[in-house]
């Protein structure tokens, strides 16, 4: 029986609190004040968990992953082999980034350009989603649909690459995105993960040329 940690559910109370409040008011209307309130703990006991408002986002972006892990949702499908899984992964996370709201838009801009979120973005491809995509390129060199020589590196890269495709993070005029994109696309087939097909690129273009193109 796992040992009972009241620090742990504290801890994911505020994340919870946190995540309801950004959804009803955005993440720009919310402060550590409002959450605290919220969940009935002091501020004091909020900075034992979390060192900044900041850090509390990074916090809610692992939960958010973690409640609706494409990987997982992945690993149920039957009758594809890893490479098709792997696409099945980055169309479900790709598509959702195309009808976000302006409000959204603005805040995922701001959060961009804070050095806090992006290293704990950075942290978390590496740490947790490259191990995700470890797996699918192990098992993609078991059943043939893939050839990649260092599994664990080439997952790691390749998450750097994804946040390196991100407009927000690094915006660059719409022409030099498409050539981007392209040596993606060529990066992996050399690195034998050949995970762009045709949807993927048009995703991605699209992507780019909403919000590069604004």
């Amino acid at each position: 029986m796992p040992r009972y940690d009241p620090d742990q559910k504290t801890k994911q109370h505020i994340l919870e609190t946190a995540i309801r409040l950004f959804s009803e008011k955005g993440l720009e209307n919310v402060n550590v004040e409002d959450v605290v309130k919220e969940v009935g703990v002091t501020r004091g006991a909020f900075y034992h968990y979390f060192k900044s408002r900041e850090e509390l986002i990074a916090g809610v972006m692992y939960k958010s992953f973690e409640d609706d892990n494409p990987y997982l949702l992945a690993d149920k499908l039957k009758g594809l082999n890893a490479l098709e899984k792997l696409r099945f992964v980055i169309k479900l996370t790709l598509r959702p980034r195309l009808d976000v709201s302006d409000s959204m838009r603005e805040q995922m801009k701001k959060l961009a350009n804070n050095s806090v979120i992006v290293k704990n973005e950075m942290i978390f491809q590496v740490n947790v989603m490259a191990g995700y995509m470890e797996k699918l390129l192990l098992e993609g060199n078991k059943d043939g649909s893939m050839n990649v020589s260092h599994p664990k590196q080439v997952a790691q890269i390749t998450m750097l690459i994804v946040l390196w495709l991100t407009p927000y993070v690094f915006e660059v005029p719409y022409e030099e995105y498409i050539d981007k994109v392209v040596f993606f696309e060529q990066l992996g087939i050399l690195l034998g993960v050949p995970f762009m097909d045709e949807e993927i690129k048009e995703l991605y273009l699209k992507l780019g040329e909403q919000e590069l193109k604004r």
